[in-house]
């Protein structure tokens, strides 16, 4: 059809009509792609995901073998310890090994009684003639020799690698203490790191510490030879402290966090002194109700000393001398020995006389003793001897004498009832045989006392060294706070410094002019 414009043109709309028909046909079967590129690229994605499904198995399948293999792994390495165990157990309990234990015990104690004597170890050529005789024609000899020297250099490589472990430096979180360095110096660092808790330990906040004149001999030397042999790290002082739980071991039931903690320290286990301290369980109890962390921290190590000398000795009635009553462990044993009724006489300088004199007037409150029931000595003007000696010429000899850590070594046995059960009681602690070990015998002390933790985690009891404390510290940590929370005991706070003045709280706690606890807290 044909149409005509105003201006003559004409415009075909048929012939405009297909051609846009036939652009819209082109521009259609351009877009779409041909039927064989869409079939190959189908078999593409079916062959992809076949290889990946593939690739999927086996990846599963080595991640089980490797988790069977594991855990078979495991089940062996199990099964076989739990055989070896059998067969030391076995061992551990036969007759002829029984007798030889025996045997070995025997000289073991006489050893030690000659070493705290000060002669000369007893000769282990002794110990082996009896082992060669009670073995003699029941064993071997020389299965006897492969098998000691078997155990010598696995007991020597185990205590060299287990002393190279110990002196990597632990992963913990970071906080405030008080290393010890070489040169007998204390010095204060801000990131110190934390081990962490294992089984059987908690981990407690330090809040305050104590120190005492044993931090002093710790300085100088005592049980740095067993502490080097456990590996207990830098921080060697603060004997008492006072805390709060931060985490709990495994095996730890009857603590939880946020729990108010105090223990103590033993000379050969490390010290206190850490803002976050990891600590046997058998060492901590909960402290006394209503009690600061200062004052709590000052009864824990002079308390558990003082049980420990004291006893469960009757002093009702008896007259006692305390010497040296300026200490922690003196101030806590005069008031245990009011409260068992004993008359207390205090040999102590004059300005110790005050504090002295209101422990026992608090003590003798709840009891029927009188006021003035104690006795008091002055040793300002003249010597410790001579003191005593009048003292004893203007009264009748005493029933017990106790000697506190600033007491000297004076010849005390004329000042003692000969009829007296009590005698004299040290409130010192004992010396450690570890540091009165010859050098000669140290390789095989190590040596054995390695073998000795070994067999008694062998036989089931553990890893830990409980076994050398003098008794069991939380016992008497819940001892001393059932008397506290009852008024039978106070503690006798003398002054309270910050970390970085350690030194000067170090010689103060250990001049005459401290009279009961000095306490450093962390701020």
């Amino acid at each position: 059809m044909a149409i005509f414009t105003n201006d003559g043109s004409q415009e075909d709309e048929d012939v405009e009509n297909d051609i846009g028909s036939e652009e819209e046909t082109l521009s259609e079967s351009d877009i779409d792609p041909p039927p064989l590129f869409v079939a190959e690229m189908d078999d593409f994605k079916l062959r992809a995901g076949e290889k990946i499904g593939a690739l999927h198995d086996a990846a599963l399948g080595v991640a089980n073998n490797s988790k069977i293999k594991i855990n078979d792994a495991i089940d062996k390495t199990v099964e076989a310890a739990k055989k070896i165990r059998e067969v030391v157990l076995e061992l551990w309990q036969h007759e002829l090994v029984l007798e030889g234990r025996a045997r070995a015990a025997a000289w073991a104690a006489e050893a030690v009684r000659r070493i705290r004597e000060g002669a000369l170890p007893l000769s282990p050529a002794v110990l082996y003639q009896d082992l060669v005789d009670l073995f003699k024609d029941r064993v071997w000899r020389r299965s006897m020799v492969i098998f000691v020297c078997g155990v010598a250099v696995g007991g020597g490589a185990g205590l060299m690698v287990g002393l190279r472990a110990g002196t990597r430096a632990p992963l913990g979180p970071h906080a405030r203490a008080l290393h010890t360095q070489s040169d007998q110096t204390v010095l204060l660092v801000e990131d110190a790191v934390s081990p962490g808790v294992s089984a059987g330990e908690v981990l407690v906040r330090v809040q305050s510490f104590s120190v005492c004149p044993v931090d002093r001999a710790v300085l100088r030397g005592r049980g740095s030879a067993l502490r080097a042999l456990l590996g207990t790290g830098p921080v060697t002082v603060g004997r008492g402290f006072a805390g709060v739980v931060l985490d709990v071991g495994q095996g730890v039931n009857d603590l939880e966090l946020g729990d108010e903690v105090w223990g103590v320290v033993s000379e050969w286990s490390g010290g206190g002194a850490s803002e976050l301290l990891a600590i046997r369980r058998s060492r901590v109890s909960r402290s006394p109700r209503g009690v600061s962390p200062p004052h709590a921290a000052a009864i824990p190590w002079g308390g558990t000393r003082a049980l420990k000398a004291l006893g469960k000795i009757d002093m009702k009635g008896k007259r006692v001398c305390v010497v040296g009553g300026n200490t922690s462990a003196s101030c806590l044993s005069i008031q245990l020995l009011c409260g068992r009724g004993a008359r207390v006489c205090v040999a102590e300088h004059s300005k110790a006389h005050p504090t002295m004199k209101a422990l026992a007037l608090v003590t003798n409150s709840t009891h029927v003793f009188p006021e003035g029931a104690h006795e008091f000595i002055d040793l300002s003007s003249e010597a410790w001897w001579v003191s005593l000696e009048k003292a004893t010429s203007r009264a009748a000899l005493w029933d017990s004498l106790i000697l506190g850590d600033t007491a000297p070594n004076i010849p005390h046995k004329g000042l003692v009832k000969a009829t007296s059960r009590l005698r004299s009681i040290s409130l010192r602690p004992r010396p450690l045989l570890s540091d009165r070990v010859p050098s000669p015998v140290w390789p095989a002390f190590c040596v054995a006392f390695m073998m000795y933790r070994l067999l008694r985690w062998s036989v089931g009891l553990g890893w830990h060294t409980d076994w050398l404390e003098d008794g069991n510290p939380s016992e008497q940590l819940e001892v001393l706070r059932e008397m506290v929370d009852e008024g039978q005991l106070a503690p006798v706070l003398d002054k309270v410094y910050l970390p970085h003045d350690f030194e000067a709280a170090l010689a103060h706690a250990c001049s005459d002019e401290a009279v009961g606890t000095t306490v450093i807290r962390f701020p």
